[in-house]
């Protein structure tokens, strides 16, 4: 699995420009995800050919609270080429079920995580892509 993106919430829309010039980035794409309450921007680093940068933006739910509302490194986003083959894997082998009982849609990914308890608090992503409009650097 190679890495797809790292997630970082930040608590309102004003800290992007900070973050935009930190780390070089310009936005890829931006979505309003329903099921976790937060706008989603995907920024691509200049040049680096690394993982995209995924700010999270919540507006309410859980993300919200995150780190005592102060948001900051939520999540490692690994891409598979099917979730659905790692959530059995992981049912077969550890009987862990993905957090989610369906994927999550954004964009043309499908995405869904594995439980935090299984790695001591470190969030993990599955993100499976369909081929269509954004792909971060390979």
């Amino acid at each position: 699995m190679k890495i797809h993106h790292i997630g970082i919430i930040i608590p309102d829309r004003s800290q992007m420009d900070i973050w935009q010039t930190l780390f070089g980035c310009g936005v890829i794409s931006e979505h309003y995800i329903d099921e976790y309450q937060a706008t989603l921007i995907f920024c691509e680093t200049d040049g680096t050919n690394g993982p995209a940068i995924e700010f999270i933006i919540p507006d309410g739910g859980t993300l919200k609270k995150f780190n005592k509302g102060r948001g900051g490194l939520h999540h490692i986003a690994f891409q598979v080429d099917s979730i659905e083959d790692v959530r059995k894997t992981i049912k077969d082998q550890h009987q862990i079920d993905l957090l989610e009982d369906h994927n999550v849609r954004v964009d043309h990914l499908q995405v869904n995580f594995l439980p935090p308890f299984v790695t001591r608090g470190v969030i993990i992503e599955y993100v499976q892509e369909d081929g269509t409009t954004y792909r971060p650097p390979a």
